[in-house]
C-alpha cells in the first residue's frame, strides 16, 4: 500500500497540519501581526479557532492494529476521505506562505485601488463613534475623528479654518496633488483588510517631495480652506512634520 494511503500516515499528517495551523495562528496572535489582517474585536474567534484546531488534531490519535485483508476497513472503502499529495500541498500552502512572507499592514501601495475618504462619511460607521469624535478636542482627534467632523459640516473647508491639528499617519503621494503637498493616511478596517478604505488629509508642506511613500509621520499644523480634485475641503497647513515609528496597531476602527 502506498505510504500516503496508509491510515496511520494519513492521520499523522492531518494532525501535523492542524497543529501547524494552530501554531501559526497563535504566533501571529501573540506578536500582534494577526491584526494586520482582521479587526481586533475578532480576537476571541481566533482563540476559539486555535482551540478547535488543537482538539481536532488530538482526535487523530494513533490507530490500533491494522485490519486483516478480509476485514472491513472504512478507510479503505471511503476513498474520497483520503488525501492526495496535491491536496496535502494545497492545505499546507497557507501556512508555508504565512511563514515565508513577512506580515505587513496595508500602506501606500494599496491606496491606488481603495476608496479614499477626504471629507465624506466612511461606510459602516457607528453613530456612537461619530458622537465620540465630536466630543474630542481638536488636538485629540485622529484622522478618522476629523473625517467624522468634516462630513457633519455643510462647508467643512470654511467651518474648520484655523483649527489646530496633530495627527499620525503614513505618507502617500497622489498624482492629483499640487507641488508641496502630500497625503497623511490611515486605513480603517471594519472586519478585515478586504473591506479597508483610507482616511486622509491633504497636507501642505514645502518639503513634501522629500518624504517617501509609507513613511510614518506626525503632522502638526492648522486647517485652511483648500481644493482637491475640484472640490473644496480643509487642507492641513503643516508647521511640523516629524518621522515616527509605525504604531503597534496601524489601523483605525469605525
Amino acid at each position: 500500500m502506498p505510504l500516503l494511503e496508509r491510515p496511520k500516515f494519513q492521520n499523522a499528517v492531518k494532525a501535523l497540519l492542524l497543529l501547524g495551523l494552530a501554531l501559526f495562528l497563535y504566533t501571529r496572535l501573540a506578536d500582534g501581526t494577526l491584526f494586520f489582517y482582521i479587526n481586533q474585536r475578532f480576537m476571541i474567534y481566533t482563540v476559539i479557532a486555535i482551540a478547535g484546531l488543537l482538539l481536532v488534531a488530538v482526535s487523530y490519535r494513533p490507530m490500533g492494529r491494522q485490519p486483516a485483508p478480509d476485514e472491513h476497513d472504512p478507510a479503505e472503502s471511503h476513498t474520497h476521505h483520503r488525501m492526495t499529495w496535491a491536496g496535502l500541498a494545497l492545505i499546507a500552502l497557507p501556512v508555508v506562505l504565512g511563514i515565508l512572507v513577512p506580515p505587513r499592514p496595508l500602506g501606500a501601495a494599496a491606496m491606488g485601488n481603495r476608496e479614499i475618504n477626504l471629507a465624506s462619511q466612511p461606510r459602516n460607521v457607528l453613530p456612537a463613534a461619530v458622537r465620540a469624535a465630536a466630543q474630542k478636542g481638536s488636538l485629540d482627534r485622529n484622522l478618522l475623528d476629523w473625517l467624522h467632523a468634516f462630513s457633519a459640516s455643510p462647508n467643512a473647508a470654511q467651518a474648520f479654518a484655523g483649527e489646530p491639528v496633530d495627527v499620525i499617519g503614513f505618507v502617500y503621494h497622489d498624482e492629483r496633488l499640487d507641488d508641496g503637498q502630500f497625503m497623511v493616511n490611515r486605513f480603517i478596517v471594519s472586519c478585515c483588510v478586504a473591506d479597508a478604505n483610507g482616511v486622509t488629509m491633504v497636507v501642505r508642506w514645502p518639503d513634501a517631495a522629500t518624504l517617501q511613500n509609507d513613511a510614518w509621520v506626525r503632522v502638526e499644523g492648522v486647517l485652511q480652506p483648500g481644493v482637491f480634485a475640484g472640490a473644496p475641503l480643509p487642507i492641513l497647513a503643516a508647521q511640523h512634520v516629524t518621522p515616527v515609528d509605525m504604531p503597534d496597531q496601524p489601523y483605525l476602527y469605525p
